[in-house]
């Protein structure tokens, strides 16, 4: 993901000012892929930032150090920081990254870019209009790709479609825990889920370890449904015609309007550029307490699955100090 940040932050119209990574490899690919001199590599985060002081930083490191890089660039006052997700392995650690940030005067940004993404967008201007009649259901049938890796971003997905924060969730946990691609030390659940807002509007989520291909995301409407195949921005809109919006929704095979459509497929890169564009001009942001919350949704899933699926609260109950586990 570190090599799509600078090219992101290049299309931008930064200047690479630094780079600290640990592994050399991953050094020497970023260097020969955008052309980058090896002058601006630099021996550790903390002297990166000290030497250069950057006006923006991307902390795009495995979620165990955003709490260190990120507390460190604002203290040495960087403006702009931009942190990938899940943005800390604990609630506590999330607080203490908005605390730095809130002291400093920084602007910190997760980069859960789901309001500069057309499949979210145009599903929300969809969903509100009077032809659908509001949100009621979110159901993504993905593959295996880690609840916190992945199931993050649709935390703020739902979130952004809804305007509510998740109020309580279940996870029912695989009992098979698969090797996770970042290394041995992480740990990422797969399963079943199921959040609620406090109006009532539900996610599903089908993220199991014996399903390998495709995202998929229908979205339930109190008139009719959207369906969204995220990998190749295939979207088949259906809705009841007007005359017959008034009738029970026992009514469920009304004729209807359908539409199919083509968006743009999930992309990283582009949706990146967007979220630095409206921080500079201070425009609406995933901000912490953004990524605060599905932090918080990680742990109260986490919570669930190892009771069983029982539904936990998002408040101020959940274990603040817990470490997890996930890169």
């Amino acid at each position: 993901m570190g090599r799509r940040h600078i090219l992101a932050a290049k299309n931008v119209g930064f200047e690479i000012a630094g780079i600290y990574d640990p592994s050399p490899d991953a050094i020497t690919l970023a260097l020969d892929e955008q052309n980058l001199p090896r002058s601006i590599v630099f021996s550790s985060a903390e002297q990166m930032l000290t030497t250069v002081k950057p006006d923006a930083i991307v902390v795009s490191s495995t979620a165990p150090s955003h709490g260190e890089y990120v507390c460190l660039a604002a203290d040495v006052g960087v403006k702009y920081i931009l942190c990938e997700k899940p943005m800390a392995v604990s609630i506590a650690e999330c607080d203490r990254m908005m605390e730095a940030c809130k002291r400093a005067g920084a602007i910190l940004a997760i980069n859960h870019q789901m309001r500069f993404l057309e499949q979210y967008t145009a599903v929300k201007e969809l969903a509100d209009s009077a032809a659908f009649g509001g949100l009621r259901s979110m159901t993504v049938c993905a593959s295996n790709f880690g609840l916190s890796m992945n199931g993050s971003h649709y935390f703020e997905a739902f979130r952004f479609l809804t305007g509510e924060e998740i109020l309580s969730v279940s996870f029912w946990a695989d009992a098979a825990v698969l090797p996770n691609p970042r290394g041995p030390e992480y740990t990422d659940r797969s399963g079943q889920l199921r959040a609620v807002t406090p109006s009532g509007v539900r996610l599903y989520g089908e993220l199991s370890a014996d399903q390998g291909h495709g995202i998929q995301v229908i979205y339930g409407c109190r008139y009719g449904q959207i369906l969204v195949d995220e990998l190749s921005g295939f979207m088949r809109i259906m809705h009841r015609q007007e005359q017959y919006r008034d009738l029970p929704t026992t009514r469920y095979g009304m004729p209807a309007v359908e539409v199919i459509r083509q968006i743009e497929p999930v992309d990283v890169v582009g949706p990146t550029e967007s979220l630095w564009k409206a921080m500079l001009k201070g425009g609406s942001i995933p901000d912490g307490q953004c990524g605060r919350h599905a932090v918080a949704t990680l742990v109260a899933a986490n919570l669930s699955g190892e009771q069983d699926g029982r539904a936990v609260q998002i408040d101020a109950g959940l274990p603040v100090a817990r470490v997890f586990p996930w890169a």
